[in-house]
């Protein structure tokens, strides 16, 4: 991330993870003194932002018990086969990839094996992925369904929230130099712009458990998702 440089500013920008909680007004100042004259002061400013949550990850898994793990495998290859080549290409746009196959030992003895395999996809249209949940649940578990935003956007929103932060850092630095008596425009120290972690999605369960018992249309609300970004740093009064 680059913002612009200010001769004036003087200062470097050092990116961290953010601990939730942070709060949108600037902290008070603690000052200490540096040398004759010149009295520095800790900040932190923070901005809030909103982004759309517009892609769609689901992720299913085919699963088959028995006694013969050859013969499982096949089945569950079977089904993925049928997801990925029959029903997921009758919609544009989608992406997947297969993954976490396991074969597993239970210890039954009327079925001691126990194959899985999951699929994981990727839609930025989710009003063409939803309606197929419900066919893709007649032979898949549906495990887990989560809107998120898309990349280029959560960037973007992030960015105007760091240009926010940061002026609302250099707005408060002025102000409390000057209630400490100060007159000159403050000397910018080193500040830290510090990105909170990204929210994370909330699973409708509740779906979920409707749509295993009776395979259908899976309604969402994709909703939004929220973050903040702060900026901490020092600066020199004069």
């Amino acid at each position: 991330m680059c913002f612009g440089t200010k001769p004036k500013w003087r200062a470097g920008f050092f990116f961290a993870l953010l601990a939730p909680g942070i709060s949108m007004a600037a902290d008070s100042p603690t000052p200490s003194r540096h040398g004759p004259g010149q009295t520095r002061i800790h900040l932190s400013a923070s901005a809030d932002y909103r982004v759309p949550d517009t892609e769609l990850h689901v992720t299913l898994s085919a699963e088959a018990q028995g006694t013969d793990p050859a013969s499982l495998a096949a089945q569950v290859n079977q089904k993925i086969s049928w997801a990925t080549t029959r029903v997921l290409p009758t919609v544009h746009g989608p992406r997947w990839h297969t993954g976490g196959y396991t074969t597993l030992h239970t210890g039954i003895k009327t079925a001691p094996w126990r194959v899985q395999e999951s699929i994981a996809i990727q839609s930025s249209d989710p009003s063409s992925l939803l309606p197929l949940l419900g066919t893709l649940q007649s032979r898949l578990q549906l495990e887990s369904l989560d809107f998120t935003p898309a990349p280029e956007d959560l960037r973007k929103a992030e960015n105007r929230a760091s240009v926010t932060a940061l002026q609302r850092f250099r707005t408060d630095a002025a102000r409390d130099c000057k209630a400490l008596g100060f007159v000159k425009t403050p000397r910018l120290g080193e500040i830290d712009v510090q990105k909170g972690p990204h929210p994370y999605p909330v699973r409708p369960f509740p779906v979920l458990m409707a749509a295993r018992a009776m395979p259908g249309p899976v309604p969402a609300n994709p909703g939004s998702s929220h973050g903040s970004v702060t900026a901490n740093g020092t600066v020199s009064c004069r």
